[in-house]
């Protein structure tokens, strides 16, 4: 235990000390102890954990509402000696926790931030007022006069009392009321913890200010204990600050501790010895353990599991497959264990084309959707068909465990998506090219063949019919150069390898910029590209300039091709309208994208109403 904490949780046995002596002496207001005993723990646990921020000391400075029970209690007790010493000490420290309860401490729940810059002068008021406040009471006499450090000089300034405990009424009020509209704007897990806490917050309020209107001894306790009690329901059921691991370790010693003193007890009872049931003790301690921590499970997360059960099933799935079916299974287990759901489906990649799909359970309509990132990017989602207060939090740090898995996993079923595609697209090249040969240039070849002989036949006997057959021979081979030449093409655009990359562009650009359209290029160097890469440069290049000036009505496009990053980037701009919202990709956004991932390349398109921006990335 560090120095910290042995500091936070001896406050907090110190309170519980000084408390107990008071009653012990005398009872005093029970407004007091509540505040000792109610909030001392909580800051003690908040310090020790370095959670909540500035929540902690201010809950853990009720310690000094158990030195005024304590101090009131020896104070009454008028013939002690330094009793009188203990008068003034319980002026000195009683308001300070209530007050900084009712104001600063709404402010700045949970996080202990205040909620935005505009708040700083509410809390600089605040805490001027609860010192001046606490000065006023301690040094104006009391009607009994017994406080030495009392000033009878400053017996006037009693009428300032009342402006001040008004302006901490109105900060006390402004603070619930901020506290109120933080929770109505906050969402998903953040709401409910706040929800808890507003609810005790609003009640603690009022009971500050009860006393003063109900005259009841303890009128106000009920609603000063709302607080910490709601702020313990967040952490049980909702984990405010992080709380589950610590709390069901402290449930599961707790309920074991009463399970073996009952145990105990009883077989003591039954035998009238201790041997037994110290035996008893023994054997029984190891699966009361084991059943117990299942049960304070339970306890603390209703029906779903243990997270940290679920975590460690899960990594250890994960360390015993690389396979991206096998990662998604692992998830798809853990999200069912998580979240107790009938049905739950997991997809790797884009919703309406996913690389690789794990359903869980019998399909039922989803109620939940959960994206999985890593590093920024998504990489797909889970979808479950059940949806209660924690689940979309389980799924998250579900997510956020397995992203480094589920990123190899989609990079490796997209290299799988890749390759798959790669070769259909050679396959199917390949078919095209033997169907133009065999349906193009092999008839016309054989043709020529047939035609040749005719000629020969001819040329002794019909020297006229013989020439009209060279005539036509030289019209099928022209003919036959035309269909290799559209082979060619096919397989690479004839301008790149006439003219190079840079003109090649420049020549696109040239057409369409004769039908009225300005194109600014500007190409920096491209001598070691690769006929791939001059391929699919020239490609994006060109597609992306038709896309513009089909669908985009530009009045101005430029193109910029520069080395960049151990590669080229080619940039196309233009003016135009921009793609539409919710837009699917079609062919020509496909391609382009599947050329430059091809080449281990990237691909981004910024589109807004005031233009497109497509560039692409290719390494060297």
């Amino acid at each position: 235990m560090s120095v910290r904490s042995a500091l936070a949780w001896g406050v907090f046995g110190l309170s519980c000390a000084l408390v107990g002596v008071g009653s012990v002496i005398r009872p005093g207001d029970p407004v007091d102890a509540a505040l000792a005993l109610g909030f001392t723990p909580l800051g003690a646990y908040l310090i020790s954990h370095r959670k909540g921020g500035a929540v902690g000391p201010l809950c853990l400075l009720a310690g000094l509402s158990a030195v005024t029970y304590a101090a009131g209690a020896y104070g009454s007790r008028a013939g002690w000696p330094a009793a009188d010493w203990a008068v003034g000490l319980a002026a000195l420290t009683w308001a300070p926790p209530l007050l900084a309860g009712c104001t600063l401490l709404l402010l700045l729940v949970p996080d202990g931030k205040l909620p935005g810059p505009r708040w700083r002068p509410v809390a600089a008021v605040a805490i001027i007022a609860i010192v001046l406040f606490t000065v006023t009471a301690a040094l104006i006499p009391a009607d009994d006069a017994r406080s030495p450090i009392a000033i009878e000089a400053l017996r006037p300034l009693q009428l300032f009392t009342l402006p001040i405990v008004g302006t901490l009424a109105a900060i006390a009020a402004v603070s619930a009321v901020g506290l109120v509209v933080r929770t109505a704007r906050a969402r998903g897990p953040l709401r409910l913890q706040l929800l808890w806490i507003c609810v005790g917050a609003v009640l603690a309020v009022l009971g500050a200010f009860l006393p003063a209107f109900v005259p009841l001894p303890g009128a106000g306790v009920p609603f000063i204990l709302a607080l910490p009690i709601c702020v313990a329901v967040a952490m049980l059921r909702h984990d405010l600050y992080d709380t589950s691991l610590p709390l069901r370790r402290f449930l599961t010693l707790a309920l074991l501790a009463g399970a073996l003193v009952l145990l105990y007890l009883l077989v003591v009872r039954l035998t009238g010895t201790t041997i037994p049931a110290t035996v008893a003790v023994a054997v029984a301690v190891e699966p009361l353990h084991h059943w117990l921590g299942r049960a304070a499970g339970r306890i603390l997360y209703g029906g779903r599991s243990d997270p940290q059960e679920v975590h460690a099933r899960l990594a250890r799935r994960l360390a015993d497959t690389s396979d991206p079916a096998g990662i998604l299974a692992a998830v798809g287990d853990a999200v069912v264990e998580a979240v107790r759901t009938p049905y739950a489906r997991i997809e790797l990649g884009g919703h309406d084309e996913p690389l690789k799909i794990v359903e869980r359970g019998r399909p039922a309509p989803v109620t939940l959707a959960v994206p999985l990132r890593f590093q920024g990017e998504e990489l797909g989602a889970v979808l479950v068909s059940r949806e209660s207060s924690g689940d979309r939090r389980a799924l998250d740090q579900l997510a956020l465990q397995a992203g480094a898995a589920l990123a190899a996993a989609h990079r490796a079923a997209a290299l799988q998506r890749s390759r798959l595609l790669l070769v259909t697209a050679r396959e199917e090249e390949r078919r095209r090219i033997s169907r133009d040969l065999h349906d193009g240039l092999g008839p016309v070849l054989a043709g020529i063949g047939f035609t040749v002989d005719a000629a020969g036949n001819a040329l002794a006997a019909n020297p006229d019919r013989a020439r009209g057959l060279l005539t036509q021979i030289r019209a099928q081979v022209h003919e036959a150069g035309t269909s290799v030449r559209g082979v060619v093409r096919g397989l690479r655009p004839p301008e790149l390898a006439q003219l190079g990359l840079a003109r090649a562009i420049e020549q696109s650009a040239a057409e369409l910029r004769a039908g009225g359209l300005p194109i600014d290029v500007t190409i920096t160097g491209t001598s070691p590209l690769t006929a791939a890469a001059e391929v699919a440069l020239y490609l994006v290049a060109r597609e992306a300039l038709t896309n513009a000036v089909r669908h985009a009505t530009p009045t101005h496009c430029a193109i910029h091709l520069r080395p960049a990053q151990k590669g080229f980037e080619i940039t196309v701009t233009d003016n135009g309208s921009g793609l539409p919202p919710h837009t699917h990709p079609g062919t020509g956004l496909t391609s382009m994208r599947e050329r430059v991932e091809e080449l281990d390349g990237t691909l981004t398109i910024q589109s807004a109403p005031s233009g497109t921006t497509v560039r692409a990335w290719i390494p060297q």
